[in-house]
């Protein structure tokens, strides 16, 4: 009766449930035309890390501190890593003079990082500063203090600060993903850091998990879940580990997102008989019908301002990506290109919607501007690629792909461009959520 199940909501939802590797990526002509959150490497900030000290004991900590930072800031797309000489001043773990900067500074070095690493206790602390090349002057600092374990995020957070210290905008390297896998045998829920580094499972439903989304405020995942026999819609609290239903309708109850303001989500059912779009509050009531033709209508996907909502319908045939307002009227149809255009994910400054395309017999990741005019194929290569998500900056996608196992997790700047493989584990890993 599950595999029936399973069966169905591949049909209506249009999901494939693969995942993705790393080939080639081949940017359709005009993806940077109104893709592009990349500045030009003449625009980037010239960055380089003077130093980071270490006592002998914490010796070992240096490389991947440095290591992580750099990857951190490289993908921000703000900064431009230079390599420093080594100054003798800095010799023993000296903190570096305005002298010192400003010889860095005419290295191009606009931005000089200097880190050291102590211990307190059985605690880890870590200062980071952030010295202007051309005055020498501090522009930033900031003291960390966590366990061993917690070293990662707390070079995060620096990068984070230093992402905001120069564009006033929050960075990625704090945020996570989640994601569904058959790690286990049963599709369970599992979390981790953006760039694929601590994997963690947060269900254990012993059953058929899809679909998680994120709260507005990074507190609840609610995804669709068979765990009671029948697929529902639950939410996760993931500070409290609170579990509770919150949509059971007859039929199925599938691919739930949250408005923008949280208060209340859009989902997918088929209490009427064809799947349609609905609307409940944030208590899982009030309940709204979206959509009124007799297609199936799936995939909901809110605008960033919450006034209109993608979503995908077969009502012209084959499955295409429609737009509507928020209420169910003023639907258009938006894609045109291909049969199959499907999961649709509108960019966090509204100015594209991504989703899964079908060229050449192959899922790969498109996008499309939301009123129509511009589209760009962002990736190509072996195997089949689907589900993407959007970071909360605007300038990466997450999508999965079987291009390279049963079913992987990738990242990639909105343009196509600068592929990294971030999971290695074959758990047909797909369906991911980036946290806000």
């Amino acid at each position: 009766m599950i595999h029936g199940n399973i069966f169905r909501i591949r049909r209506l939802v249009w999901l494939l449930l693969f995942a993705l590797l790393w080939t080639g990526v081949r940017p359709a002509m005009g993806a940077e035309v109104f893709l592009s959150a990349t500045r030009s490497e003449a625009e980037k900030i010239p960055l380089g890390i003077l130093q980071v000290v270490a006592p002998s004991n914490l010796v070992q900590h240096s490389s991947e501190i440095r290591s992580v930072l750099e990857s951190d800031l490289r993908r921000s797309q703000v900064f431009r890593l230079i390599h420093p000489p080594l100054f003798p001043e800095l010799a023993n773990g000296a903190e570096p003079t305005a002298d010192v900067i400003q010889k860095a500074g005419k290295q191009d070095i606009q931005a000089a990082v200097w880190i050291s690493l102590s211990q307190k206790g059985e605690d880890l602390v870590m200062e980071g500063r952030v010295y202007d090349g051309k005055s020498g002057l501090m522009v930033m600092g900031k003291r960390y203090l966590s366990q061993t374990q917690y070293l990662r995020s707390m070079i995060h957070r620096f990068s984070d600060e230093i992402v905001f210290q120069y564009t006033g905008e929050r960075g990625i390297a704090g945020t996570r993903v989640v994601f569904s896998s058959v790690l286990t045998g049963s599709k369970e829920l599992y979390l981790m850091d953006y760039d694929g580094y601590n994997v963690r499972k947060i269900t254990n439903d012993r059953s058929l998990n899809l679909s998680p989304r994120w709260s507005p405020d990074g507190n609840w995942i609610t995804y669709t879940s068979y765990r009671g026999g029948s697929p529902a819609i639950y939410t996760l609290d993931l500070m409290s580990g609170r579990l509770w239903k919150m949509i059971g309708y007859a039929g199925l109850n599938i691919s739930p997102v949250w408005s923008p303001s949280g208060q209340g989500l859009a989902f997918a059912g088929t209490m009427d008989g064809p799947a349609q779009i609905y609307w409940v509050d944030k208590e899982g009531k009030g309940l709204r019908r979206l959509t009124m033709d007799q297609s199936d209508n799936l995939s909901p996907a809110w605008s960033p301002t919450g006034t209109e909502m993608a979503f995908t319908s077969n009502r012209g045939g084959g499955p295409q990506i429609y737009v509507m307002n928020a209420d169910g009227t003023n639907v258009r149809r938006l894609t045109f290109n291909g049969d199959y255009n499907t999961s649709p994910v509108w960019s966090p400054k509204g100015t594209a919607i991504a989703y899964a395309c079908r060229i050449d017999g192959r899922l790969r990741i498109c996008a499309i501007s939301p009123d129509g005019a511009k589209t760009a194929q962002l990736t190509d290569g072996p195997g089949e690629d689907e589900s993407p998500t959007w970071s909360p900056d605007g300038k990466h996608l997450i999508f999965s792909s079987t291009r390279m196992s049963e079913g992987d997790l990738f990242m990639m700047n909105a343009d196509g461009m600068e592929m990294e493989r971030l999971t290695f584990s074959g758990g047909k890993n797909n369906g991911p959520s980036w946290s806000p």
